[in-house]
């Protein structure tokens, strides 16, 4: 009776950890789903390491080197110095709001490859999708939540995975039956003669299970990859069962399709997602030994194995449609969390007009909105931190942002299939012992083999202070031969100077516009507004003065730029 007691007590124990380890998930479901409602309409709140947006990256570098592009070769892609220039890797942060490595890879891999065409309409097709997503609040959780149970990969990204299960190559199962074999007619030899068949068995075991080991501590490290397959098929089922509707109907079949092939692979799996499993159980130790003398999920890694590597494109296929889907659930939640925003108008022809009506800055706290209107290229002057860098880049990641994920940061956005390059954040490059003016010509060099290449797409460039690296004369002179150079026909060209020569040298190839700052009672107020021609203040000088500055010397420092201004030549005052 009191055996009977212990045992009704045990049993309801168990039941009751079962059932509340079931609320528990569930309720955590529930509240993550609830978080991710209420995140809609803001941005995420997350930095990341050199070491994450590395992993991250994989997915776009592994395609470029599919796509022939050599370390360097950047095509229309954004390369590094644009990159890095306009803090790309903020602009992703500021997006990503992917719930799988999949889904923030292929974000990634979208921002550095611009479109250069609108390809079978998809651009209408991707926004479609995104505002169905927004205006679809279940279907759009049930997704994210799907997404969420795929989740990430770890340490390394898919590709990998891949790779690394590529160069441990096919796996032969010879060795395991043979093991199994040899078992079988052990345990026969010990009904026949029993002196030889138990030291038979006894040796074959040892021999079985030196083999297991050796051969387990080889799979074991890649059964992680096999769990995030699994995973992933596990997700196509789910998103392809949401009804997601007519929009996203041609991604739904493709993930029902591209899934299909993988049941036996499934079948396998069970065993094997459990090889680095150990929960210390009696059942389960008892199925370990029997593992290790009959080599069983060795086996069926190996057929796993054998799939995934005649299955390679259709994983990263399969990858590539489900964090497409991500990153498409990710435009809407950044769409919904700026002021505003509007769908790019995109053209081709070298003559169309460049218009942006109140851009802001996605990254900027309260940004102060500008708008223009070029059929040619724009020379801005001011002062420093008046605003001239932060409008470069405004323009310039407007332009990825149009022609990536089809969302800018303004209210009317019309321009051609660009490619986009810039010099702007450079330093000196220590390591390879450049200077800075080095580094810079540098950049430049590749802007104007840029322009020079043969490419139907217009030429879509930023430079801040150009040549500042080096002295006056010399970089008024280079200067203006390479702005005139990048102010040929389909080429658009956006360059902050603080040298006023230029705007003179180049008023007829560029259009001059400025930014200004009012210097009132002691403090420096700007307005971070464009204006039409070049700069006229001289409020350089007349921080010198707020600073403490002597009288004499602002007295003589603005009698000598006025001089200059009125005669082009300077005079020792």
């Amino acid at each position: 009776m009191e055996l009977l007691i212990l045992l009704i007590i045990l049993a309801a124990v168990f039941l009751y950890v079962m059932i509340r380890g079931a609320l528990d998930e569930k309720n955590q479901k529930r509240k993550y789903r609830r978080q991710l409602k209420e995140m809609y309409g803001s941005f995420p709140d997350r930095t990341y390491s050199a070491e994450e947006l590395d992993k991250i990256s994989r997915y776009y570098w592994r395609k470029r080197e599919i796509s022939g592009l050599t370390k360097g070769t950047y095509g229309n892609d954004i390369d590094e110095i644009t990159w890095n220039d306009l803090g790309m890797d903020s602009i992703f942060a500021r997006i990503n709001f992917a719930q799988s490595s999949s889904g923030e890879e292929y974000l990634y891999a979208m921002l550095r490859h611009p479109v250069t065409e609108d390809r079978e309409g998809a651009q209408a097709q991707m926004s479609a999708q995104i505002d169905y997503m927004m205006e679809h609040e279940k279907e759009r959780l049930d997704t994210m939540m799907s997404l969420r149970e795929l989740g990430h990969t770890g340490k390394y990204a898919l590709s990998d995975y891949l790779d690394y299960l590529k160069e441990l190559g096919v796996r032969s199962n010879k060795v395991h039956y043979v093991c199994i074999l040899l078992m079988l007619i052990s345990i026969i030899v010990i009904f026949v003669r029993t002196s030889l068949g138990v030291p038979m068995v006894i040796a074959t075991a040892c021999f079985n299970i030196v083999t297991y080991m050796k051969e387990k501590g080889i799979a074991a490290p890649y059964v992680t990859t096999f769990a995030y397959i699994i995973r992933m098929l596990h997700c196509a089922d789910e998103i392809a069962g949401h009804s997601l509707g007519a929009e996203m109907e041609t991604y739904a079949a493709g993930l029902r399709a591209k899934r299909s092939g993988f049941k036996d692979f499934e079948r396998h799996s069970g065993m094997v997602l459990k090889m680095n499993a150990s929960t210390g159980n009696i059942d389960e130790l008892l199925f370990d030994y029997i593992k290790m003398l009959t080599h069983v999920d060795l086996i069926r890694f190996n057929k796993m194995l054998n799939i995934v590597h005649q299955n390679k494109d259709a994983i990263i296929a399969l990858s590539e449609d489900i964090g497409y889907i991500d990153a498409v659930i990710s435009i809407g939640y950044f769409r919904a969390a700026l002021p505003y925003y509007c769908t790019p108008l995109l053209q081709t022809g070298c003559d169309s007009r460049f218009v942006i009506s109140e851009g802001f800055h996605p990254c900027i706290e309260n940004p102060v909105a500008n708008s223009f209107s070029q059929h040619r290229g724009m020379i801005i002057t001011g002062s420093n931190a008046s605003g001239k860098s932060t409008f470069l880049k405004m323009t310039a990641i407007n332009a990825i942002l149009a022609q990536t994920v089809y969302t800018c940061a303004a209210k009317m956005y019309k321009g051609n299939y660009y490619r986009i390059s810039s010099s702007m954040s450079l330093r000196d490059n220590l390591d390879n012992g450049e200077s800075y003016y080095i580094v810079e010509i540098k950049a430049l060099k590749r802007i104007i083999d840029a322009a020079d290449a043969k490419d139907a797409a217009p030429l879509l460039c930023f430079v801040d202070e150009v040549l500042r690296g080096t002295n006056t004369v010399e970089r008024i002179a280079a200067s203006t031969q390479i702005l005139k150079r990048l102010a040929q026909k389909g080429i658009y060209c956006f360059a902050a100077t603080h040298d006023i020569e230029l705007t003179h040298l180049l008023e007829q190839d560029y259009e001059n516009c400025h930014f200004e700052e009012e210097v009132k009672h002691g403090d420096v107020l700007f307005s971070y507004r464009l204006l039409e021609g070049r700069a006229h203040t001289r409020n350089a000088i007349k921080l010198l003065e707020i600073i403490g500055f002597s009288r004499d010397i602002i007295r003589k420092a603005d009698d000598m730029a006025g001089a200059f201004l009125r005669t082009g030549e300077w005079e020792a005052i």
